[in-house]
């Protein structure tokens, strides 16, 4: 085994077991044509292509199954191509971060306002495949709202352009089909690297914006009122640049704070319509930064005795699901205890904003979890819960792994990805497709 092969195998996670001798080989391609030759050469040989970002995400499908492959990585397409002050726009690499980009805009005061906590490791690229956001979702959208168009490459070399408006392409034929389909850039975003290589992208800079922002906590007496208030605050379309929601938290890891909590960050002259939705107390910059430190490191710390495990990372809390929490949550931990896991903690961002499988917004609380891992289970059977989170979420409206669609438990996106996929070709995570990816693939990898 090669240190380049376990490099290209990392990811954010829990699907770390995978077969090393089916990486048929690994490209770290610096241009479309070079991109080009790598699927040249896997095309030839009968593999797959699975392209590959900064390895942040927490899907797992930047691993590629464990199918024999390519990996394809845009870790050395970093350029950035054009930059457009006054139209509002940067073409630039798929491999370039949200930091790598703003470091240039920020002196010429412009900025790229898509900011994952992973934004130093995540890459432009992968971000769209997940259509991955921050705690300024809310404000600034998702990836793909922040995406005017994509430049990609097929598994049969086929070029394509695609932007809200539909697809462009040098192959007539190729580009009245996919437009017959309505092909946009909802499509390209959350399909997992599914459709073709991303080559390019026209990303949206705004102006940096220079306002006095106050912090501020609000403390509920449990997940109903949690829930309750950011239903408030999204009807109400509070002006939040920061929301953070500790909603429950190990004793071991909480230090002085009493989850559920709402950590908060807005305009000072905003403050009268934040007080409309909810109660709050007012902290100074020095106490917003612990509070902020303290949820940032509750994914990093253990307990006491035991090690925690992000056993499914994300619940998507909506609409009913966000005014019902309560409920919801107890079912949530009913079946982890069942399972012989202890929950550790649950946070995320909120209000937040994501898309649904039809590429309907939702708004709510985007809520990672961490969980004490029980020492007697094999991955196979961690992984046997997973799938019951995942029918829990589906029954209780909740959206699971919101930012991740993972594994496509959403039909109508999955649908809708192999629809196309009958157009433009099969050639990139297939595993994806398989029937048992979840119960078989998926479960090995644990």
């Amino acid at each position: 085994m090669k240190l380049r092969d376990v490099v290209a195998g990392a990811n954010a996670s829990m699907y770390h077991r995978l077969d090393f001798q089916k990486i048929r080989g690994v490209y770290y391609p610096r241009s479309e044509a070079e991109v080009v030759e790598a699927i040249e050469q896997a095309r030839a040989k009968g593999y797959e292509i699975t392209p590959k970002g900064g390895g942040s995400g927490l899907s797992g499908a930047c691993t590629g199954g464990n199918r024999d492959r390519f990996i394809v990585s845009t870790l050395q397409m970093k350029e950035l191509l054009t930059i457009s002050k006054d139209q509002g726009y940067v073409d630039v690499q798929p491999g370039a971060t949200p930091d790598e980009i703003n470091e240039v805009l920020e002196p010429m005061g412009m900025k790229l306002y898509v900011s994952p906590s992973s934004r130093d490791i995540a890459t432009l690229g992968g971000l769209l495949a997940t259509d991955g956001g921050g705690n300024d979702t809310w404000a600034n959208g998702t990836m793909r709202d922040n995406t005017v168009r994509v430049k990609m490459v097929l598994y049969d070399g086929r070029r394509l352009i695609v932007d809200w408006e539909g697809v462009r392409s040098d192959d007539a034929e190729l580009a009245l089909e996919l437009n017959k389909k309505d092909m946009t850039i909802h499509d390209v975003a959350s399909a997992h690297g599914t459709l073709g290589f991303v080559t390019e992208l026209r990303v949206t800079i705004r102006p940096l914006v220079e306002e006095h922002l106050m912090g501020a906590i609000a403390v509920y007496e449990d997940f109903d009122a949690l829930g309750s208030a950011l239903d408030r605050m999204i009807k109400s379309e509070t002006p939040i640049r920061y929301g953070e929601a500790i909603v429950e938290a190990h004793k071991d890891v909480r230090d002085d704070l009493t989850p559920p909590i709402l950590i908060l960050e807005f305009p000072e002259k905003e403050k009268a319509s934040i007080a409309e939705t909810t109660d709050f107390e007012e902290v100074d910059s020095g106490e917003l930064e612990r509070l902020k430190d303290i949820r940032i490191k509750l994914p990093k710390r253990n307990p006491n005795e035991g090690v925690q495990a992000a056993l499914f990372e994300g619940y998507g809390f909506f609409e009913d699901s966000l005014r019902g929490m309560q409920s919801r949550m107890e079912a949530i931990n009913g079946l982890l205890i069942e399972d012989g896991f202890e929950p550790f903690a649950k946070y995320g961002h909120g209000p937040s904003k994501w898309y649904l499988g039809d590429n309907t917004p939702a708004f709510g609380l985007i809520m990672h979890s961490r969980e004490i891992r029980p020492t007697d289970k094999t991955g196979k059977e961690l992984f046997e819960t997973v799938l019951k989170i995942v029918d829990l979420c589906d029954d209780m409206g909740i959206t699971p792994k919101p930012e991740h669609k993972w594994p496509f438990s959403d039909k109508a996106k999955k649908t809708r990805i192999e629809e196309l996929r009958t157009i433009i070709g099969e050639g990139f995570n297939a595993f994806i497709f398989e029937p048992e990816c979840a119960s078989e693939t998926l479960s090995s990898m644990v």
